[in-house]
């Protein structure tokens, strides 16, 4: 699915010199709201017996301004194929999760460790195509791509990861002739399923899912 929207998206970029158009740029500022599914399945070796704890974990907040470049074609329907990058990172959390515990057996028996945990999401970027139906509003739908970053304390260390997902929203904008313009929309994105491993061989995994209200301003020539 990824390759076929990447390819459609090329081809037809690729099309703007037979289609006049308007090229567009701009900054857009979120209100978003990461919500995270996440579960860790722990060795024998670190708590005594291996085990799975899971947590629903919640962020709510302003991210970073993100950066657009898009066109706009006259034919396709007014279609807008662009990109936007958003550079940063914010936390899957407001604080750490915290938890002590005291193996009764085990490399650890007997010793009352705390374990903290949280994670955060950076290099925000997504391929989006917007198509119009009436009087400025109009659907998007796209390829989002994000890193995802582990911190830790207490247990073996958790790599990083890289996570596709597929974002669909509405919104409404000014236009898409030359000069200063907006936007606002209204967008979902739903991730893949992230999968982590330790060097010890726990595995943490998350299903992220953020939902976001966005106001851009832009300057179309």
């Amino acid at each position: 699915m990824k390759k076929q929207l990447l390819t459609i998206f090329a081809a037809l970029a690729l099309t703007t010199s037979a289609y006049a158009g308007t090229y567009g740029v701009g900054i857009t500022g979120s209100l978003f709201s990461v919500e995270t599914a996440a579960s860790e399945t722990t060795t024998a070796g670190d708590l005594g017996s291996a085990n799975t704890n899971t947590k629903t974990i919640k962020n709510n907040g302003l991210m970073s301004a993100s950066f657009y470049a898009e066109y706009t074609f006259d034919g396709f329907l007014g279609t807008t194929l662009g990109v936007d990058y958003t550079p940063g990172s914010a936390d899957l959390r407001d604080t750490d999760l915290k938890r002590t515990e005291t193996p009764a057996s085990g490399e650890n028996e007997g010793t009352s460790t705390t374990y903290k945990a949280n994670g955060e999401v950076e290099n925000l970027i997504t391929y989006y195509a917007e198509v119009p139906l009436t009087g400025g509003l109009y659907v998007k739908g796209g390829f989002t791509q994000i890193d995802v970053n582990t911190r830790e304390s207490g247990v073996k260390a958790y790599g990083n990861d890289t996570v596709d997902g597929y974002t669909y929203g509405v919104g409404i904008k000014s236009g898409t002739g030359s000069g200063l313009n907006y936007k606002f929309a209204v967008e979902h994105t739903d991730f893949d399923t992230v999968s982590i491993k330790s060097s010890s061989g726990n595995t943490v995994k998350g299903d992220i899912d953020v939902t976001g209200v966005k106001v851009s301003v832009g300057y179309n020539f």
